[in-house]
């Protein structure tokens, strides 16, 4: 999908971090901008940002990922007129550091929900309408680096964005097999300057704060993110380069699959998985 301009995007997590970076690029490329997420606050600021004299129309919307039907509901009234929706981000995500065992229930299905479901209810909503209509169309999924390699203290987060990596492949699989109009890309980045170091401020109500020497990983991440992360625009940049030239992978920070051919030998040879970031990871008096 070559040209953008004029074209239609909606955006989860779109209130901070990527998501309001791709919001803002999508804007500046001439694309009507539906912008979404949990935080009422964030979002009315982003609408200012989004304002443009003389440009297309753009929307904020409250939206909770893990609703079904509240995303169901969006993806009708998008398509309800003479015409649609051409790019869907799906976008928002989580993340908490702890080890697996030390997860509530609530927490785990938290980050499940947001991370996982939280895609699959917008492919369900919004994918077969872009069908029916056959218009080209593009969705991108937000997956990780973490799509690729488990992390101590991060198993939940790994578990969901390898899944996000298994059905944003299925989805490509599904489509071109029915040589759909619709393209499909696994946006996976390293690190990026967000605030998902910060993802607590939405979690559920029941959710144990982060102490100990998972508050110290998840500091230690937040610092060195800040420190060397990519910025967020940068990143949203790539993603419409990558749609342009239609492409599946996205890859923010290439030099990071320096190690799969390493680990896809290390898994066919049977070896016992290592993590060789846990010496960096190793916290003091341990």
């Amino acid at each position: 999908m070559q040209d953008l301009n004029g074209k239609t995007a909606v955006i989860t997590g779109a209130a901070s971090g990527i998501g309001r970076a791709l919001a803002l690029a999508c804007r500046r490329a001439g694309l009507r901008v539906i912008a979404t997420d949990v935080e009422r606050g964030a979002l009315d600021a982003l609408a200012r940002e989004l304002a443009t004299p003389g440009g297309l129309a753009a929307a904020t919307e409250v939206l909770d990922v893990r609703d079904a039907a509240a995303v169901e509901a969006l993806a009708a009234r998008c398509f309800a007129g003479p015409g649609g929706v051409e790019l869907l981000f799906n976008n928002a995500g989580v993340m908490m550091t702890r080890p697996l065992w030390e997860h509530s229930d609530v927490e785990w299905r938290w980050l499940i929900d947001v991370n996982l479901t939280g895609i699959m209810n917008g492919i369900r909503a919004f994918v077969p309408r872009m069908l029916a209509r056959g218009v080209p169309a593009h969705v991108v999924n937000t997956g990780s680096m973490a799509s690729f390699f488990a992390a101590p203290m991060l198993g939940a987060y790994s578990a969901s964005k390898f899944a996000v990596r298994a059905l944003t492949e299925a989805l490509h699989h599904d489509l071109r097999q029915r040589q759909a109009c619709v393209q499909v890309s696994l946006l996976a980045p390293g690190a990026v300057k967000t605030r998902i170091f910060d993802a607590d401020r939405n979690s559920p109500s029941g959710t144990p704060p982060l102490a100990g020497a998972s508050g110290a990983v998840r500091d230690s991440m937040r610092s060195g993110t800040q420190q060397t992360g990519m910025d967020a625009d940068a990143v949203a940049d790539l993603v419409l380069t990558a749609i342009r030239a239609e492409r599946f992978w996205i890859f923010p920070h290439p030099e990071m699959l320096a190690p799969l051919p390493e680990l896809g030998a290390a898994i066919v040879a049977g070896q016992t998985p290592e993590f060789g970031l846990a010496k960096s990871w190793k916290l003091e008096g341990e």
